[in-house]
């Protein structure tokens, strides 16, 4: 395996399995006992320390809906003259003349108990149906609005895709289109071409929760003939909606990642929206990325792929650039509507709050912009990309700061529960009364999350109702669909929370928005982090001024002369894209190199860092060395994850072919790294 799990549970498991070579369930359990035995293997599985074996993998079987019609009987009468219930139950079955459910018969008055009764005697048959999953819980009922008149540019869109979709031909596309441009209606068009042509489509969306809106319409366009592919479905339910794609009773199928693997028999079109998302990369094994994926099933299948962004990568930008896809641009929002006003709000001249320890959260400029939206009767959203009440609590007496004991992060304190929560391992403990180094009872939170940001928007505005969306809150019942419908609706005036807010909603009422800390991400150890930044702001500002409202933004920042922060500031695309593809050519990065994360983990730092310096020394002595460039071995920004210390090494080439012969001989070494290809986090 070359990796050793810190876990002494894992480990166990782990070695139970080397030495039998193959092991059941029920045969770890009865060696080593239940206890713990699951997440130990969800854990192996999950790092791939293990597999399931192909052979052991069974299909679960759709969920089952039983509905009771009446059978004719000459004698019915007689045999149920002293049953008057049955009687009456059967009467009641025979008017209707179609199957009816118990729920359906129980509202009517009649019991499951006389429904027995009557199939002892044979006068009621069963009648089982496949269970769809019902998708109006997920994205609640379907769009009621009028069907949209498409712009000359929305229905140019559509005329490309279609004409490219009649071919049979691959082919590719980027829909560049603003915020608020109307991408989704040149989807909904895109997919009623291919259905005109006997055609069927997969929509791709980063995260399914974030985007009921969308779901919605595509529930009012093609009604019965959608299937939702996601992980919020139960087991019998997917494979229900699996079933249904495979026969082809589908035109659309809608999901994140996963759902690119649909078995539509006569795929003619995949459209991945918010293409840049980088939740499109799935980090846990099997590790792949569902754009990548998509391309590979458009030119095996010779289908239309259409890849749309308001902020494009900066791979797909240099495509674009150099022909190598086409454009469709979307350069307006219809109806001569302008984008929202953004302002700068500068923190260098921003006094902090007494007990904030220099540190502003709300701005003066940026509670007027709030206030002044509330008064008008207007909605407002607030952006925090950090989850729980603060990052950290510390010590004031002794400087500790609770760093998880599995990873090199400092806990996040969570007031809701009073607990500190490691967000990389998922390790909570109390929060302590006292600090366990010097007994101080000093302990301050510092920083801000989107708890203390709820506490704080209600010392400000104590007349507006808020809710909160980040994972936290997505987790609980009813969820971030839920939460999202809410504030659709009007039932609450402000929604605060994390990148979860800025994630292609559609907010007609939402006229001011606040972008808070926005050059957070600019500090991260990782070349793309100005792209991150640009595209968070950007795609936080279009949700805004979307109705017939003007919409205004405030961009918190202590760097507003950063490019990313100027050109989003600006909405200036393709100037933060004409500087940053200029940084990535200087220093080499994607798009105009290709990379190859290998990371080594073991309990012993030295044992990691030893594996790392012999694979960077294989890669060196190979055929292939005079093609890559090794930067590294070094440990890994999180030098510490899981109980695991991580020791990485970056393969850099101009060449895939290259690369993928580094990646060989790396994956041959007695203690080979876990790969992972053009690799979206460096951390």
């Amino acid at each position: 395996v070359g990796r050793n799990p810190a876990d002494p549970r894992a480990r166990e498991v782990l070695s139970a399995i080397v030495a039998k070579g193959r092991a059941t369930l029920a045969g770890l359990a009865e060696d080593l006992g239940p206890a713990g035995l699951a997440r130990s293997l969800r854990w192996l599985l999950d790092e791939g320390f293990v597999r399931v074996a192909a052979e052991s993998v069974r299909p679960k079987s759709s969920p089952v809906e039983r509905a009771w019609i009446a059978r004719p009987h000459e004698e019915t009468e007689a045999l149920l003259a002293r049953k008057p219930k049955q009687l009456a139950l059967h009467r009641h079955l025979s008017a209707l003349g179609r199957p009816a459910a118990a729920a359906e018969l129980r509202a009517a008055g009649f019991s499951p108990t006389l429904l027995s009764s009557l199939a002892k005697e044979g006068l009621v048959s069963v009648v089982e149906s496949e269970r769809r999953a019902d998708l109006t819980v997920h994205a609640g009922p379907a769009w009621a609005g009028s069907r949209i008149v498409p712009t000359p540019e929305q229905r140019a869109a559509v005329e490309a895709i279609g004409a490219a979709v009649r071919t049979g031909r691959e082919m590719s596309f980027l829909l560049d289109g603003v915020t608020g441009s109307g991408k989704t209606e040149v989807y909904l068009g895109a997919a009623e071409a291919a259905r005109e042509e006997g055609k069927q489509s997969i929509l791709l969306i980063p995260e399914i929760a974030l985007a009921p809106l969308l779901v919605r319409r595509v529930l009012a366009r093609f009604g019965d003939r959608v299937s939702l592919l996601h992980s919020g479905l139960s087991d019998g339910e997917r494979a229900a909606e699996w079933e249904r794609a495979r026969r082809g009773d589908v035109d659309v199928v809608v999901g994140p990642r996963s759902a690119v693997f649909a078995p539509l028999p006569r795929l003619g079109l995949i459209v991945v929206d918010e293409a840049h998302d980088g939740s499109y990369k799935q980090g846990e094994s099997p590790r792949y990325d569902a754009r990548t994926l998509a391309r590979v099933r458009a030119r095996q299948e010779e289908v239309v792929l259409v890849l749309g962004s308001a902020t494009p990568s900066m791979e797909l930008e240099r495509g674009a650039r150099e022909g190598r896809i086409p454009r469709l641009v979307l350069p307006a929002r219809p109806g001569a509507r302008p984008p929202a006003f953004v302002e700068v709000v500068d923190l260098r001249d921003e006094p902090a709050r007494p007990g904030d320890h220099g540190r502003v959260l709300f701005a003066t400029r940026t509670v007027e912009i709030l206030r002044a939206a509330f008064d008008r009767g207007e909605q407002g959203i607030v952006l925090l990309n950090r989850r729980g009440f603060s990052p950290s609590l510390l010590c004031r007496s002794c400087g500790h700061d609770f760093r998880c004991a599995r990873c090199s992060v400092a806990r996040t304190y969570h007031r809701r529960g009073e607990r500190l929560l490691c967000h990389y391992c998922g390790e909570a403990i109390p929060r302590p009364a006292r600090c366990p180094a010097c007994a101080s009872e000093t302990l301050m939170p510092i920083g801000f999350g989107t708890e203390r940001l709820a506490e704080r928007f209600e010392e400000l505005f104590p007349e507006v109702r808020y809710s909160v969306l980040d994972r936290d809150a997505a987790a609980r019942r009813g969820g971030a669909a839920g939460i999202l419908l809410d504030f659709e609706d009007g039932r609450s005036q402000a929604l605060l929370g994390t990148q979860m807010v800025a994630k292609g909603h559609d907010f007609p009422g939402a006229t001011a928005l606040a972008v808070l800390d926005a050059d957070a991400l600019l500090s991260f150890p990782d070349f793309r982090s100005a792209e991150r930044t640009f595209q968070l702001v950007t795609q936080a500002a279009g949700r805004v001024g979307r109705g017939e409202k003007p919409g205004l933004v405030a961009v918190q920042t202590s760097r507003p002369d950063h490019p990313a922060i100027a050109a989003a500031v600006r909405q200036d695309p393709a100037a933060f894209a004409d500087a940053e593809l200029r940084f990535r050519r200087t220093f080499r990065y994607p798009p105009f190199t290709h990379l190859l994360l290998a990371l080594w983990a073991d309990a012993d730092a030295a044992t990691a860092f030893r594996a790392a310096t012999e694979g960077s020394a294989a890669v060196s002595s190979s055929p292939v060395a005079g093609s890559v460039r090794l930067l590294g071995p070094a440990p890994a920004p999180l030098e510490r994850l899981k109980g695991l210390s991580r020791v990485q090494l970056l393969v850099r080439s101009e060449s895939r072919e290259a690369l993928a012969a580094a990646g060989a001989v790396l994956s041959s070494l007695e203690v080979p790294p876990r790969l992972d290809v053009d690799p979206q986090n460096l951390l």
